[in-house]
């Protein structure tokens, strides 16, 4: 017994020696950024991270000690991730239909677990939309339930709302902070139907065509500073811009294969300067317009990370959902290379506080 507690504490000593020999060698690494436009321009968004499973997360010393003994991990693995929202204070929740769960990102932690816990498996049938509340409760929307389950900012069940007497099938969402209620996109019903947080039913606008303030498969809505509503109309293959009411203000948008063009747009967000990022299916890419529409930035182009198992910076293959939380921390689905991909939108702001080296403002 005391030979193997010795070998015990000898492997650990080893672990921890591995582990900052680690240390010294990452630290010594030069760390390589991604920005978009390059230097010497000014940038305006830089790549971050990508996801695809806990294992992308730094090993804690405890973890590189039970590898050592245990042997590798097992990957958690996405299967078809869909949606995706950042509650802005680590947490980061992507749905999977295909597996029928909803995968949580602790950020602080540096871990991955399910939402709804022990509980999880059967919780739900097809998770689609996500969105997150100022109150940090999280809001679920299940199409073949037709439901939305909504839970606290400790992943605890808070209420369920009955949709299917409202929307056909409900999809992407966003929650109105400023009128303080929950936006949902009925896709088929081509639609926005907006509910309190209780799950009351308040109003909704849209029906099925292609005049200015009619939908043709809406995806995704998003809120700007403003109060302006922002929908992603994907069919009809542009963006259009409403008041809080619901009123058409503006559209932007066309269809083709051109750098600035639509073809079948998957998800929509705003970061801190109203500007609205679309990321668009098939032309695998992202998307950045101003709040009137003029076309500023292209992020992205097709690429396998799993054929080629590099990362690949802003690399896509079918890009979904989009969302931008209060740190303008940018969060985008790769679905067919089974992860997430993190970028950060560099405002004036922002770039006062983190001077890029290497950039030089103009004077």
């Amino acid at each position: 017994m005391k030979n193997a507690t010795r070998a015990l504490v000898k492997l650990a000593g080893l672990v921890f020696g591995l582990g900052l020999l680690a240390g010294c060698a990452a630290e010594q690494q030069e760390v390589r950024h991604y920005y978009w436009p390059q230097l010497p321009d000014r940038p305006r968004i830089e790549w971050k991270k990508a996801y695809s499973s806990q294992l992308d997360f730094p090993k804690s010393g405890f973890r590189q000690f039970i590898s050592a003994i245990a042997g590798e991990e097992e990957p958690i693995p996405f299967s078809k991730p869909l949606d995706i929202k950042s509650n802005g204070e680590g947490k980061v929740y992507v749905t999977d239909p295909a597996i029928a769960l909803v995968f949580v990102y602790d950020m602080v932690n540096n871990n991955v677990h399910m939402l709804g816990g022990e509980e999880a498996v059967g919780q739900f049938r097809s998770p689609v939309g996500l969105a997150v509340d100022d109150e940090m409760n999280v809001y679920v929307s299940d199409t073949e339930q037709g439901i939305i389950q909504v839970f606290d900012r400790n992943e605890k069940p808070l209420r369920t709302i009955t949709t299917k007497d409202r929307l056909e099938r409900a999809t992407g969402m966003a929650f109105d902070k400023v009128r303080k209620r929950l936006l949902v996109v009925d896709t088929r019903g081509h639609k926005i139907v907006a509910f309190a947080p209780d799950g009351t039913y308040l109003t909704s606008f849209g029906a099925g065509g292609d005049a200015d303030g009619y939908f043709n498969y809406p995806v995704a809505v998003a809120v700007n500073s403003k109060g302006e509503i922002v929908v992603a109309d994907s069919m009809n293959a542009r963006i259009q811009i409403f008041d809080g009411d619901g009123k058409f203000l503006r559209k932007f948008g066309r269809r083709g294969d051109g750098p600035s063009d639509f073809q079948i747009m998957k998800g929509v967000a705003v970061d801190s300067d109203d500007n609205i990022y679309v990321s668009e299916g098939k032309g695998h890419k992202m998307l950045i317009f101003n709040s009137n529409g003029d076309f500023l930035l292209l992020v992205g182009g097709l690429y396998s990370s799993l054929n080629t198992g590099k990362y690949a910076p802003g690399g896509f293959m079918l890009p979904q959902s989009i969302d931008i939380d209060k740190n303008d921390t940018i969060y985008i689905v790769d679905q067919l290379n089974k992860r997430f991909q993190v970028f950060q939108y560099i405002s004036d702001r922002y770039l006062q506080a983190n001077p890029i080296p290497g950039y030089v403002p103009p004077k």
